[in-house]
């Protein structure tokens, strides 16, 4: 057990939990927050001196070799938990401001710059993320707006991942491929070359780069091993360079020097230039870096004369990670592309053709739609645990409302499965957080959540009302198949969404207090689709799902808990039968979950052992 007291705070680590008491006097309190609300005046003169001095690098050295410095220091950190991803999200930080600033200065920074540059990077973001977190202090927002605030910044400024990779490409290639005649017919490719690009760009840099030591990457070994086991060569002759030769015309996207495979330093600062440089191994990657791409000084709006260079202001290297000069391009910050996948390839599709994006992209008038996919793939994943049971989509039915006209209005039902032992109300939210929604924007990120989480829980609110109440319930579908739902079993209520929103979604009471979620609707089991993809996979059968909602939803209403990832509590329910320590949660002012989720990250991120329920 680890215990340590910070500012009158005792924060404690006992195990797998993380609990939090104010030990303050009222009066230690009080003083406590003035010093805090003093201190904010001071914390936003910092923030946007140090945006300044910024700036004014960026304006002064050579772009390539400061972004050269952030990509060796992310290379160095990309696997120390001490950085927590903090190398990464400064990088692309520091990329916004080279896109936003016109030309690229010719004079080389010294070692104090560089280090000056990433430690200004790092605090101003520390800082903003203070800066936001103690404005419910003042009366701008009630505790409520704040707390949403400081959530989503959080979230934000952390770039946390929607899922694991590998069920990400899937998820991907399912949804887009759809789309591959719209995308060939407008750009030349599809979407799995725009997923191959991705892969291919950062496995071509790491075969061109060159070790502090000199050394080249493993990437430059198993390339080459690959080659040749595909070639059928088993024996090299020492004195023939031919292998060799047709290895490098075979990859063009190799460096070379005297007919051997070269590279650059990845911690020479004048190399960053030429080891950045996009070199291209098939004709179809340059047609994808090519529509995602921009020049310095494209992305000037980040530099927005109100607000200049916050973490987050909008910014155009979500679309157009790629940086075009003098006709080659660049590519520093390779996780920009991985993470923002889905939004790439949603605005080639808007910008090429938005009636095509607004009627066979979204809703579910074509059958290979966004949403169509959502919902079958949703089914599909409840499916693989809830044996025993029929799956149907689109249901039609009347709960009893009447139109203006007098006439019962007919409404829709996402999904419903019926088991032996329970059944499933399932609505299915494919929108998602828009750029201001993303930065704090209260009135954007109130009305998506509305959208997304609260008229989810609203409509399978009124489903479950519906079949509780009416022992002759009725749903039909398309083809007029009538369905009536059992309702003395256990009914349950769930809602699906494309983006992971669990950060925003941990404290379900605070939406309710904010009008999100409707007072009189009960709060439904909320999960993005990546981590239901993960319950697929581990759960073993209905029953531990069952038991798992049935603890779950009740800690929806608990102002002390602070479990912003839903794996989190799978991992603990996995380990203890339960998703928290109910005697301890009852001492505590906070109670969160320490690397519960470890083992299932071991499973698949390292094909660890499967992860089961203890019985």
């Amino acid at each position: 057990m680890r215990r340590e007291l910070v500012n009158g705070i005792e924060l404690k680590l006992d195990g797998k939990n993380i609990t939090v008491k104010n030990k303050r006097t009222k009066k230690q309190h009080e003083e406590y927050i003035q010093q805090v609300i003093a201190n904010r005046p001071k914390n936003l003169e910092f923030i946007e001196s140090s945006i300044e001095r910024v700036i004014e690098i960026f304006k002064t050295f050579d772009n390539f070799q400061l972004l050269g410095f952030l990509s060796y220091n992310h290379f160095l950190n990309h696997n120390n938990p001490e950085d927590d991803g903090m190398a990464e999200v400064t990088l692309e930080y520091a990329t916004s401001f080279a896109t936003a600033i016109s030309n690229n200065p010719t004079k080389q920074p010294t070692t104090d710059i560089f280090e000056e540059l990433k430690d200004l990077l790092t605090n101003i973001r520390m800082t903003y993320n203070a800066y936001i977190s103690t404005e419910g202090l003042i009366a701008n927002y009630t505790e409520q707006e704040s707390h949403l605030r400081f959530l989503t910044v959080l979230e934000a400024l952390h770039m946390r991942g929607d899922g694991y990779m590998n069920h990400i490409y899937n998820v991907f290639k399912e949804m887009f491929s759809g789309h591959d005649q719209f995308l060939i017919d407008n750009y030349g490719f599809d979407s799995n070359d725009i997923l191959e690009t991705f892969m291919q760009l950062e496995d071509s840099w790491y075969c061109r780069l060159r070790l502090p030591n000199g050394a080249p990457h493993p990437s430059c070994m198993k390339r080459f091993k690959e080659w040749y086991e595909g070639k059928g060569i088993k024996l090299f002759r020492a004195d023939d360079p031919q292998p060799m030769i047709d290895f490098l015309a075979d990859n063009p996207d190799m460096v070379s020097r005297d007919g051997k495979p070269d590279g650059y330093l990845i911690s020479n600062p004048k190399q960053s230039q030429v080891l950045h440089k996009i070199r291209f191994r098939k004709a179809q990657h340059k047609k994808v870096v090519e529509a995602i791409n921009q020049e310095f000084g494209e992305n000037v709006n980040f530099l927005n004369p109100k607000f200049q260079g916050l973490p987050l202001n909008e910014t155009l290297i979500i679309q157009k990670p790629i940086i075009k000069y003098k006709d080659e391009f660049y590519l520093f910050a390779f996780n920009i592309l991985t993470r923002n996948l889905f939004d790439i390839a949603e605005s080639l599709i808007k910008n090429a053709d938005k009636k095509y994006y607004k009627e066979k992209y979204l809703g579910n008038k074509y059958s290979l739609s966004r949403d169509n996919y959502l919902e079958n793939k949703t089914a599909e994943l409840l499916d693989n645990f809830i044996k025993k049971s029929n799956s149907y989509l689109n249901l039609k039915y009347k709960p009893g409302i009447l139109d203006e006209n007098g006439n019962l209005v007919e409404t829709e039902l996402d999904l419903l499965i019926v088991s032996e032992k329970a059944n499933y109300i399932v609505e299915i939210k494919a929108g998602g957080l828009s750029a201001p929604s993303k930065r704090g924007a209260l009135k954007s990120l109130t009305g998506q959540l509305s959208e997304t989480v609260g008229y989810g829980a609203y409509q399978s609110h009124r489903v479950y009302k519906y079949i509780i109440e009416n022992d002759n319930n009725s749903f039909y579908d398309k083809q007029g198949k009538i369905i009536n739902v059992d309702n003395t079993k256990k009914t349950f209520r769930v809602t699906i969404t494309l983006e992971h929103l669990s950060g925003y979604i941990s404290n379900l009471h605070e939406l309710k207090e904010l009008g999100i979620v409707e007072p009189d609707v009960e709060f439904a089991w909320n999960c993005s689709l990546f981590d239901l993809m993960i319950f697929s996979d581990i759960l073993e059968n209905e029953d531990d799902f069952i038991e798992y909602l049935e603890q779950r939803i009740p800690l929806f209403t608990s102002e002390k808990l602070r479990v912003n990832d839903e794996i989190d509590l799978l991992g603990y329910f996995l380990e203890n039968g339960k998703l928290v320590d109910e005697k301890l949660l009852k001492k505590v002012d906070d109670y969160a979950l320490n690397k519960a989720s470890q083992e299932i990250d071991e499973y698949f991120q390292k094909g660890g052992e499967k992860p089961k329920k203890k019985r």
